[in-house]
């Protein structure tokens, strides 16, 4: 299982204080965020499907049958808001600022939005991006999966939304087992419990977002699912229903019900803003609306709160790169913001994001209350993409890991940052054509600087705050060290 310490990449530490601290998110400026998925995003049924449909844009309302976003499954004559639609009322009465997109068609996966919704997705104006594949997609091939189409459009969505906008958010939104593939007779599951579909969906996913090192969170719905379950909230089998217990799934026995629907936006709530959904209490509008009892409102948002909140970790890491500073050498750097008798850091790298072989160790701080700062280099790195991550241990040997982070040796294409690092003075990125555009963004993930390469193609980075940042063109990323 992939350790959820705190992601690098836009958003990494705005993400990773609501998470741990639960402390309520502000949103002084408008929030633009758009749901891509399928009808487990949009509910499918009512009342979930047009839930609130005038505080959501669906972006593929009115387009005429022949185009390839027409909504031809399940149309009611109106908007679809869905999921995305309980989202935007709990940030209304959070009083986050939030614009809600959706782009959400039936059956369609992550590689069908790739090739239909580029001219929606393509866009600079997303500040968030939910990405939800096919309810099969993450499964293992042999019970009908496609987890490398998983992989490979879920790559390059990320890549075409950070192209647009390089600060923008991006989550996975993980789906969750369907009773209909494991209770019936020769069903793909038949035979097995409902947590054995629900773990290869957690496993295909979260190795989604270990592969790709550029998504801030894994929003885990299907998890969520479990945990009801587990804990006597909600029946494991809707063809033997048990009284008292709530049904997550819909008439389909695939589709989410309405109280399905509902724990499913407080985790997307609660991963996505920081905000503890439990503050939103039993009397939230949303669940009045769609007649969940006050009681059950509660308790889902109990739910959600507890699936998400990350278990106290020994060490709080708040930033981890990888790049690539010559033909053969990759530069990690990491910081933490506090340890408890930790013993060392062991720097694994992979060919293929999955199989891990460490290549290098870091003695660690022990008990740490202070900031402290680590750099490894691989000097021996294999001219291809490479990934790495840190394996933490401890003094009693409890061991955790980081996300992934990619390193594609051809990725720098010549650039070059020096004096890095620099003592408070002008920085000078060279390698890169002139009027090419610069990009600097801060460990919070948002862009502090614009400037653009002069005619000898050098752009000049000076007046910058001690800290950590990414400098990034379209040729690469490269670190920068002010100190």
């Amino acid at each position: 299982m992939i350790s959820r310490l705190p992601i690098l990449t836009a958003g990494w530490l705005a993400s990773l204080l609501g998470l741990w601290a639960g402390a309520p998110a502000t949103a002084s400026a408008q929030t633009r965020i758009l749901f891509v998925g399928n009808s487990f995003t949009h509910g499918k049924f009512a009342p979930v499907l047009n839930y609130n449909a005038a505080n959501v844009i669906d972006e593929n309302y009115g387009l005429p049958s022949s185009s390839p976003r027409y909504e031809a499954t399940d149309n009611s004559g109106g908007q679809w808001s869905g999921i995305p639609g309980i989202f935007k009322k709990f940030a209304d009465q959070a009083g986050l600022n939030y614009e809600v997109h959706l782009e959400a068609l039936a059956g369609n996966s992550l590689e069908n939005h790739y090739t239909k919704a580029l001219s929606v997705i393509n866009q600079a104006k997303w500040d968030q991006v939910v990405l939800q594949e096919l309810s099969t997609g993450p499964l293992p091939s042999a019970r009908g999966g496609n987890r490398n189409s998983l992989y490979t459009y879920s790559t390059k969505l990320e890549q075409t939304v950070h192209a647009a906008n390089p600060a923008a958010q991006l989550y996975l939104y993980e789906t969750w087992a369907r009773a209909d593939m494991t209770y019936p007779a020769n069903s793909t599951y038949a035979g097995f419990p409902i947590d054995t579909m629900a773990q290869d969906l957690h496993r295909g996913t979260y190795a989604a977002f270990a592969r790709d090192g550029h998504f801030v969170a894994v929003a885990p719905a299907g998890d969520a699912w479990m945990l009801a379950i587990k804990q006597g909230v909600a029946m494991p089998n809707p063809y033997s229903p048990v009284a008292g217990k709530l049904n997550l799934w819909g008439s389909d026995n695939y589709h989410p019900s309405k109280y399905a629907s509902y724990l499913n936006a407080c985790v997307l709530f609660y991963t996505i803003t920081g905000v503890d959904p439990r503050t939103l209490g039993s009397a939230e509008q949303a669940a009045s609306a769609l007649s969940i009892a006050p009681a059950t409102a509660a308790t889902l948002q109990a739910l959600a709160y507890q699936q998400v909140s990350p278990a106290p970790l020994p060490v709080q890491l708040v930033a981890f790169t990888a790049h690539a500073v010559g033909p053969a050498t990759v530069a990690l750097a990491w910081q933490t913001a506090s340890e408890a008798t930790s013993a060392y850091f062991e720097v694994e790298r992979s060919a293929d994001g999955v199989h891990f072989a460490a290549v290098g160790r870091v003695a660690a701080a022990g008990t740490s209350t202070t900031a402290r700062a680590y750099t490894y280099t691989d000097a021996a790195a294999p001219a291809s993409a490479l990934y790495y991550r840190l394996h933490q241990v401890d003094q009693n040997g409890r061991a955790t890991y980081s996300p992934v982070r990619p390193a594609r040796l051809a990725a720098t294409s010549g650039l070059t940052l020096a004096p890095n690092p620099t003592q408070g003075g002008a920085a000078h990125l060279s390698g890169v054509s002139p009027g090419t555009a610069v990009w600097v963004l801060d460990t919070l993930g948002q862009v502090v600087r614009v400037t653009a390469a002069d005619q000898a193609g050098t752009a000049v980075l000076a007046g910058l705050p001690a800290g950590l940042y990414l400098v990034r063109t379209s040729l690469g990323t490269v670190r920068l060290s002010v100190e």
